[in-house]
């Protein structure tokens, strides 16, 4: 079973870009807590979901300028 987008997307900012939580958190807009229940498999709203696929891309956009690296 593959994973749902938004967990790809928090799984992506927190390991691949290292960021912690309350970065993560800070740049969505999105309380630290909401997004811990998020990567443990709460269901995120429409707008969590979007601002979360926003950043995940903004950084992915980044790292493709910075190594040539691009998303899975």
């Amino acid at each position: 079973m593959a994973l749902p987008s938004t967990k790809r997307y928090l799984i992506e900012l927190l390991h691949i870009n290292k960021l912690t939580y309350e970065q993560v958190a800070e740049y969505a807009g999105i309380e630290t807590e909401r997004v811990k229940e998020i990567k443990k498999g709460a269901e995120p709203s429409d707008e969590e979901r979007v601002r979360l696929r926003q950043v995940a891309f903004k950084f992915s956009e980044l790292r493709q300028k910075d190594t040539g690296e691009t998303m899975d």
